[in-house]
């Protein structure tokens, strides 16, 4: 009486709200707002009061299912019944109340039911034979406290669940009451649990060979002890896969009681060999017993498969892509046993083809003209064999080698390889110019080709240079490591050689691989030189002051052009530049001519006019250079010079008293170009002056009235002398002082010079 109180406060006090709210929502139970509150569980109402009865307050839920409807279960497991609340359209509702009913008369117990949801209205057991439980929010999973996850229960939103067990043979009766439902011809379901105290182990899935006979063993026993159940009724049917008997019956369907060990055993036989699975079902039936009115009950149904499995057999043939003629290569071929049974009589034969030659083989072949025979006997379920055939290639083309194997029961399979065989062919260019100059760069540039369809390996190309060749390095040949060359390719590259003389040069290069491949090409270069002489011609002699014209001439002698031609001559020490004739430029101490090209035999002639300044040799050098060539030549001239004495006399004092002394100043200067030598100075007295003393570059005598110096030797250009001659006045007078010079050079016209005095 004080939980049905406490429905009526609570019912009282909101349930105008309730009903109305509940009403308008799907998700919602119609009048959940009646007890919001969480906390222990609180027995509710299964339908609103004061007119919940007389009304279809839930319209949304139409229908209930209850899975499974019927099962049967060993005593002592436990049973799990799902029931679902659909709407009209057959979608899940949430939160929807299902009663759970143990009819009386029933054996078995509610063991649990599901009571998720945290409000205190969640689900619960009234006693053994009622629950209460909600349908669900969300989805799921009922573990069994196991590691098996296959034996989970999975549910969805609108699904809720009850565990019911027996532990004793009978029947559970159970009713699943929706009350949300208005429709009393849909808002409950019904489900019949039958357990028996039986449990039994199903006869496991097999494979066997085709041909063979199999024993399929069902054992059935207590749930409760292990014990054996004899007399129990086990049905076999195959019900698909090839054509099979069982024995005992000979037919398709055999029935079998169990023996005192429980066992019930049929032999399964194939009408024929056949691969494939036979798909049987199974029932177990426990007998009647008519003594206490028992009548037979299917206990269980099952099934099992059994695979029939064929011999197979497999052959792979390998080869390379490539090879080249005359090599060796090999053909593997590996032949397998497919199948989970041995393949017997197994041969595997291969044939040759033409252009290929066999060598040899691992194991060894039985041979027949191009035909290999193995013969590998029995080759167990998974086996392989490996077979090694060595090979030659004797000529090019795309051969095509199969290799078959056979077997017992019409097994054969067969595989193909193909291998293209290829020759490599080298081919060699060489390029180098026709003619060149000696000075220049030979370039010798090398094409080698592949012109095969199979690849050259370590080509390698050899030149061997001609005496007067070499490399910019020196070396007096050339090695090039091509290495590999795939067909079609070719490889260039350029050496430089020089010549150190002209000639004609004519060699020939040569290209290797291996299997023996060569190749050769060659080329001729002539070398040439332009060859300059150059002449220089001017006067015999000449002297300071004078001009000096030189000739210059340059003649190119080769049997090559001379380019860029350029003459130059340095002016001498103790010359002046005057001209120069076809442009030639005075720049730097030098003349410069820029003669252009010089063909072979072909000459230039040029003059330059220089200024002697000293006198003496002069000697120099003309230079002409051109590419790859250069010469010069030399004119050594003799520049003599002049002498040109002059000669001097002052005396001092003048006018001399009678008595009186003066000094005579004799200077000689040489104002020319050349030294003049043995130079005589006299002086001849007049008869008024008396001889006192003479002094100077040399000694003076005096002999009467003549005063003789001593010869000076030689005096330079721009050198002089002096002499002084002191005298006395003996009487008055204008008297004449007279000096005479004589030299080798002025021996015919001797100079002289008087000086007056006056004596008084």
């Amino acid at each position: 009486m004080k939980v049905r109180h406490a429905w009526k406060v609570l019912f009282g006090i909101g349930l105008s709200a309730a009903v109305g709210i509940g009403l308008g929502c799907r998700e919602s139970m119609p009048h959940s707002l009646t007890w919001p509150v969480t906390g222990d569980t609180v027995p509710t109402h299964p339908k609103p009061p004061e007119g919940g009865y007389h009304k279809d307050w839930d319209p949304y839920a139409a229908t209930i299912e209850l899975t499974p409807a019927t099962d049967v279960n060993p005593v002592r497991t436990q049973h799990v019944l799902v029931a679902t609340v659909k709407d009209k359209e057959g979608k899940p509702l949430p939160n929807r109340r299902v009663e759970w009913i143990i009819s009386n008369g029933s054996v078995g117990d509610i063991v649990e039911v599901d009571e998720s949801g945290f409000r205190a209205s969640r689900g619960y057991k009234v006693d053994n034979h009622f629950a209460v439980s909600h349908t669900n929010n969300f989805a799921h999973v009922l573990d069994r406290g196991n590691n098996d996850a296959s034996d989970d229960i999975h549910l969805t939103p609108g699904q809720t669940w009850c565990v019911v067990t027996s532990p004793v043979e009978g029947d559970t009766h159970v009713v699943a009451y929706a009350p949300g439902i208005y429709a009393w011809d849909k808002h409950k379901v019904f489900a019949v649990k039958h357990w028996y105290d039986v449990k039994w182990e199903w006869p496991p899935a097999a494979t066997n060979p085709t041909g063979t006979t199999h024993q399929f063993v069902t054992k059935v026993m207590k749930y409760s002890d292990d014990s054996p159940l004899p007399g129990y009724v086990v049905n076999y049917k195959i019900t698909g896969g090839p054509a099979g008997t069982f024995d005992p019956g000979g037919g398709t369907t055999a029935s079998v009681r169990t023996d005192e060990q429980g066992i019930a055993a049929v032999t399964l036989k194939q009408v024929k060999p056949e691969a494939g699975t036979n798909d049987v079902a199974i029932e177990i039936i426990r007998p009647d017993n008519l003594q206490c009115c028992k009548p037979a009950v299917l206990i269980a149904t099952g099934a099992t498969q059994k695979i029939w499995v064929a011999p197979q057999i497999g052959i792979k043939k390998s080869a390379p892509a490539t090879a080249m003629v005359n090599d060796q290569f090999r053909y593997d071929i590996v032949v397998s046993s497919l199948s989970q049974v041995p393949a017997n009589e197994v041969v595997v034969t291969d044939t040759i083809p033409d252009g290929i030659d066999y060598v040899s083989s691992q194991p060894e072949a039985r041979v027949s003209g191009k035909t290999l025979t193995w013969s590998l006997g029995t080759m167990a379920a998974g086996a392989q064999a490996t077979i090694a055939v060595e090979v030659k290639a004797t000529r090019t083309g795309k051969f095509t080698n199969c290799a078959e194997v056979t077997a017992a029961q019409g097994l054969s399979a067969r595989d193909c390889a193909d291998t293209v065989v290829t020759a490599p062919a080298l081919a060699l260019e060489k390029q180098c110019p026709g003619e060149v100059v000696l000075c220049e760069i030979i370039p010798y540039t090398f094409v080698v080709t592949n012109k095969g369809d199979g690849p050259a390996t370590n080509v390698k190309v050899s030149d061997t240079l001609p005496d007067g060749l070499t490399t910019e390095d020196g070396k007096t040949s050339i090695v090039m490591d091509v290495g590999d060359l795939p067909a079609g390719q070719a490889k260039k590259f350029t050496v430089n050689v020089k010549a150190n003389k002209p000639g004609q040069y004519n060699n020939k290069a040569t290209a290797t691989a291996d299997k023996g491949l060569s190749a050769e090409a060659g080329c001729s270069t002539v070398v040439r030189q332009p060859t300059l002489v150059v002449t220089k011609t001017g006067p015999a002699e000449r002297y300071v002051g004078r001009p000096v014209p030189f000739e210059i001439t340059v003649t190119n002698n080769g049997d090559a052009v001379a380019r860029d031609t350029v003459l130059t001559d340095p002016l001498p020490a103790g010359t002046e530049f005057v001209e120069a004739s076809d442009g030639g430029q005075f720049s730097g101490g030098k003349v410069t001519w820029n003669l252009g090209t010089l063909e072979p035999n072909a000459s230039k002639k040029v003059t330059v006019t220089l200024r002697a300044t000293t006198r003496g040799e002069i000697k120099n050098t003309a230079t002409a250079q051109a590419f790859c060539a250069q010469a010069g030549a030399d004119a050594a001239i003799p520049i003599k010079g002049v002498p040109a004495i002059l000669l001097e006399v002052v005396d001092d004092p003048d006018p001399i008293e009678v008595g009186g002394n003066t000094t005579y100043t004799i200077e000689v200067t040489n104002q020319g170009s050349a030294d003049d030598t043995n130079i005589v100075v006299k002086c001849t007295l007049p008869d008024e002056e008396e001889f006192v003393s003479g002094d100077g570059a040399t000694k003076g005598t005096a002999e009467g009235k003549v005063v003789t110096f001593a010869p000076v030797p030689s005096l330079a250009p721009k050198a002089k002398v002096t002499f002084r001659v002191v005298i006395k006045g003996l009487k008055e007078g204008d008297v004449r002082f007279k000096t005479t010079m004589t030299s080798d050079n002025t021996k015919i016209a001797p100079v002289e010079e008087t000086e007056s005095t006056h004596i008084y």
